[in-house]
């Protein structure tokens, strides 16, 4: 599931590209990066703690990066914390 769900949230995102991440739009910048990796981490809460740390370690490169073209708005770091947050929210649902 969790290879699947990032590659298929990164296809999803390049077919939009244009309406997600241009200028004024939901994933623009460094606040709309920072939504994104919230969102993707929400979609993780299900897997066990290994598993999502393991996704996160490679989601930077496999969606981030990727998704802002080579130019992400915030590092590794940055990413995977705010992920966390994403994990941790729908947690406790």
């Amino acid at each position: 599931m969790k290879k699947y769900y990032c590659e298929t949230l990164y296809q999803a995102a390049m077919r939009n590209h244009e309406n997600l991440f241009a200028e004024g739009c939901i994933y623009n910048g460094k606040e709309g990066c920072l939504r994104l990796a919230r969102e993707y981490g929400a979609g993780l809460a299900e897997l066990s703690e290994n598993e999502a740390k393991d996704e996160l370690q490679s989601s930077y490169g496999t969606l981030c990066v990727r998704a802002y073209l080579l130019k992400p708005p915030v590092d590794a770091k940055e990413w995977i914390l705010e992920a966390k947050k994403g994990i941790e929210r729908m947690r406790r649902c």
